[in-house]
């Protein structure tokens, strides 16, 4: 099978979303512990709480996404449909985390603000470029799916590093 027609066929996917499937839900289960055990300093500061929501997101999406790619018999346009729903609920998050911590920050330099908004912004972003390409089966199908996906589960860990650990600093 080649790369252009792995692009479009969820099967060539099952392995990588059983581990990111597994790595997701792990992850989102800790993440759940990490921020009950900081839940006094995340509360405290006002910028933190909607970074917790945000990895907690991050991870579900990873999860939810994972699993649409395993469901068996999904045509690609259902897949996408699926994918399309994720998007909205990441852009919703974007609109409900993101854009009121960009606001509450305006006294931080533009540098670290646009860090702590850019990776909701260009999941959501990627998300609903993985939901046209999949639909469509075009412009690289599932690849954008799998970068949305490794790109939540990288944001998700560095925000857990930032509530697990660097809030204790």
């Amino acid at each position: 099978m080649t790369a252009s027609t792995a692009a479009y066929d969820p099967a060539q996917w099952h392995d990588l979303c059983v581990a990111l499937a597994g790595a997701s839900g792990a992850l989102l289960g800790l993440a759940f512990v990490a921020i009950s055990f900081n839940l006094d300093a995340i509360i405290a500061d006002k910028r933190l709480p909607g970074r917790a929501i945000e990895t907690l997101i991050f991870f579900a999406y990873s999860l939810g996404a994972s699993i649409l790619v395993l469901v068996p018999g999904l045509s690609h346009v259902a897949l996408g449909v699926g994918v399309a729903v994720l998007a909205t609920g990441l852009l919703t998050s974007a609109i409900k985390v993101d854009l009121p911590r960009w606001r509450a920050e305006e006294d931080a330099p533009r540098n670290w603000r646009v860090g702590h908004v850019a990776p909701g912004i260009l999941l959501t972003a990627l998300a609903a470029i993985a939901a046209v390409a999949t639909i469509t089966s075009t412009i690289g199908g599932l690849y954008w799916l799998g970068g949305s996906m490794a790109l939540a589960t990288a944001a998700g860990l560095v925000n857990s590093w930032v509530l697990l650990v660097e809030i204790k600093r």
